[in-house]
Protein backbone atom coordinates (compact mmCIF):
# COMPACT_ATOMS: atom_id res chain seq x y z
CA UNK A 1 0.00 0.00 0.00
CA UNK A 2 1.25 3.48 -0.85
CA UNK A 3 1.21 6.10 1.91
CA UNK A 4 -1.50 8.71 1.22
CA UNK A 5 0.76 11.39 2.75
CA UNK A 6 4.18 10.85 1.15
CA UNK A 7 3.43 8.17 -1.49
CA UNK A 8 6.15 5.79 -0.22
CA UNK A 9 5.50 2.09 0.35
CA UNK A 10 3.91 1.20 3.70
CA UNK A 11 4.48 -1.92 5.81
CA UNK A 12 1.54 -4.19 6.70
CA UNK A 13 1.18 -5.18 10.34
CA UNK A 14 -1.33 -5.38 13.17
CA UNK A 15 -2.42 -3.27 16.11
CA UNK A 16 -3.76 -5.36 18.96
CA UNK A 17 -5.22 -4.90 22.41
CA UNK A 18 -6.77 -6.98 25.19
CA UNK A 19 -9.75 -4.57 24.88
CA UNK A 20 -12.12 -3.49 22.11
CA UNK A 21 -10.39 -1.23 19.58
CA UNK A 22 -12.48 1.76 18.62
CA UNK A 23 -12.26 5.33 17.43
CA UNK A 24 -14.06 7.89 19.60
CA UNK A 25 -15.04 11.37 18.46
CA UNK A 26 -13.18 14.36 19.90
CA UNK A 27 -9.63 15.25 20.84
CA UNK A 28 -9.93 14.98 24.61
CA UNK A 29 -9.42 11.64 26.25
CA UNK A 30 -12.90 10.22 26.88
CA UNK A 31 -13.85 8.05 29.81
CA UNK A 32 -13.07 4.37 29.35
CA UNK A 33 -15.88 2.24 28.07
CA UNK A 34 -17.10 0.38 25.06
CA UNK A 35 -17.87 2.22 21.85
CA UNK A 36 -21.59 1.67 22.30
CA UNK A 37 -21.48 4.15 25.20
CA UNK A 38 -19.90 6.94 23.10
CA UNK A 39 -21.98 8.62 20.40
CA UNK A 40 -20.37 8.59 16.97
CA UNK A 41 -17.82 5.88 17.85
CA UNK A 42 -16.54 3.39 15.28
CA UNK A 43 -15.58 -0.14 16.35
CA UNK A 44 -12.34 -1.06 14.59
CA UNK A 45 -12.11 -4.57 16.08
CA UNK A 46 -14.73 -6.49 17.99
CA UNK A 47 -13.53 -7.89 21.30
CA UNK A 48 -12.92 -11.61 21.55
CA UNK A 49 -12.51 -12.74 25.14
CA UNK A 50 -10.15 -15.47 23.97
CA UNK A 51 -8.07 -13.42 21.48
CA UNK A 52 -8.49 -9.76 22.45
CA UNK A 53 -8.88 -7.49 19.44
CA UNK A 54 -6.68 -6.79 16.44
CA UNK A 55 -6.77 -4.77 13.23
CA UNK A 56 -4.72 -4.82 10.08
CA UNK A 57 -2.80 -1.55 9.81
CA UNK A 58 -0.19 -0.01 7.53
CA UNK A 59 2.86 1.84 8.87
CA UNK A 60 4.84 4.52 7.03
CA UNK A 61 8.27 4.83 8.59
CA UNK A 62 9.03 7.81 6.37
CA UNK A 63 6.35 10.16 7.69
CA UNK A 64 5.31 8.33 10.89
CA UNK A 65 1.70 7.63 9.91
CA UNK A 66 -0.49 4.59 10.57
CA UNK A 67 -3.48 3.86 8.32
CA UNK A 68 -6.38 1.55 9.22
CA UNK A 69 -8.90 1.01 6.43
CA UNK A 70 -12.10 -0.21 8.04
CA UNK A 71 -14.31 0.31 4.97
CA UNK A 72 -15.10 -3.36 4.33
CA UNK A 73 -14.40 -4.72 7.84
CA UNK A 74 -11.60 -7.03 6.63
CA UNK A 75 -9.20 -4.95 8.72
CA UNK A 76 -10.91 -6.40 11.85
CA UNK A 77 -9.02 -9.65 12.38
CA UNK A 78 -11.86 -10.89 14.64
CA UNK A 79 -14.55 -10.27 12.00
CA UNK A 80 -15.95 -13.52 10.55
Amino acid sequence: MKCPYCNKEMEAGIIQSPHELCWKKGTKRPAFGRAMFHEGSVVLSKLSFMKGSAVLAYLCRSCSKVVIDYSDRTSDLNHP
